[in-house]
């Protein structure tokens, strides 16, 4: 008879920081998306931008920050940084690829390594027009209060 070893990964389950960090910054992520849209060129598609950012927010806000919450204030607010420019990147990646899609549609490209550097291009020039003072402020403010209140709810709740 074999005997059954299970071993759980570090991270592999839920916790309170990961739960405050996933709502946390899928919030910020939902609200940011409604703040870059006002700024980005007319006839970009946004469809679901909203929701989708609450997505990758909720994703990245349990797996970057809630996986090992901050001592302290200043290891928090780095973290959250971190996870704020991770949400922007795949953010502006997304809408990116939506753009790519919709020309695609259109028949614009001559092949599949037009379209896929197209994408890079297309978020880069989303990201570009969204470059503003609210948004930026809104992000990352976002990032490093998930982090600080996934830090709090670690020490209050474990």
């Amino acid at each position: 008879m074999q005997r059954v070893i299970v071993r759980s990964s570090r991270g592999a389950l839920p916790t309170a920081a990961k739960l405050v960090a996933g709502i946390g910054l899928a919030l910020t992520g939902f609200f940011t998306a409604s703040a870059i849209l006002p700024y980005l060129p007319a006839g970009t598609r946004d469809q679901g931008a909203g929701l989708m950012s609450m997505s990758f927010g909720w994703l990245i806000g349990w797996r970057v920050i809630g996986r090992a919450p901050q001592a302290t204030m200043a290891g928090a607010a780095r973290v959250g940084l971190r996870a704020a420019l991770w949400l922007a990147l795949t953010v502006l990646l997304y809408l990116g690829a939506l753009q790519m899609m919709a020309r695609m549609l259109r028949g614009r490209y001559h092949g599949l390594s037009e379209a896929l550097t197209d994408v890079i291009a297309q978020g880069l020039g989303l990201g570009a027009a969204a470059v503003q003072l609210d948004v930026i402020a809104m992000l990352f403010l976002g990032g490093v209060l998930s982090a600080i209140l996934s830090a709090w709810a670690a020490r209050r709740w474990q």
